[in-house]
């Protein structure tokens, strides 16, 4: 996880949630979007309506240093990064790319600085698919920061079905097992 934050200039957080991904896609539109520059968080009008759901703590405004995009060349230099506790692979059977982090932020202005480039991926999703996004607190159990569904287009949403969490957290959990042993 440290590469990622290195990678993306962020400090990894003390208690972050758990960040897990998965996209319907054809293997064409999965190597178009790796190649395509990473989506701006200013692409998305949602942030604050987000930070208001939340109940953070202080002001709880997006700020605009939070909206800056990310310096990559393209979206495989940011989840491209392999390592302790991340998982990236495409499923040419499934037709499907799921990217997890197991530890992820903790800090909502920082989620975005991943956030807005996985929500670019959304036009990719098939429109007809269950695609999804959620940011939770996996390791700590403190609930769910962030549930936005991904098809065709990115939107906030209330919550995932059981059958996503179980798929999110089947994921997480080999990626934890793995970093005890």
């Amino acid at each position: 996880m440290a590469g990622v934050w290195a990678a993306m200039g962020q400090v990894q957080a003390s208690e972050p949630s758990s960040l897990y991904f998965r996209c319907t896609m054809t293997a064409a539109q999965y190597a178009e979007v790796k190649a395509a520059p990473p989506g701006g968080a200013p692409a998305f009008d949602d942030w604050q309506q987000w930070f208001d759901s939340q109940g953070m703590y202080g002001p709880g405004k997006v700020r605009s240093e939070d909206l800056r995009p990310l310096v990559a060349r393209n979206l495989s230099e940011l989840v491209g990064v392999s390592g302790w506790g991340t998982y990236s692979e495409y499923d040419e059977k499934a037709g499907a790319w799921r990217f997890a982090l197991l530890q992820f932020s903790e800090n909502y202005g920082e989620m975005i600085s991943l956030l807005a480039p996985l929500r670019s991926v959304a036009p990719y999703c098939a429109a007809d698919s269950d695609s999804f996004m959620l940011v939770y607190s996996y390791i700590w159990g403190d609930g769910d920061n962030a549930y936005l569904t991904l098809n065709g287009r990115s939107q906030f949403a209330k919550a995932p079905t059981p059958a996503q969490r179980e798929e999110a957290d089947a994921v997480l959990a080999e990626l934890l097992k793995a970093s005890e042993g």
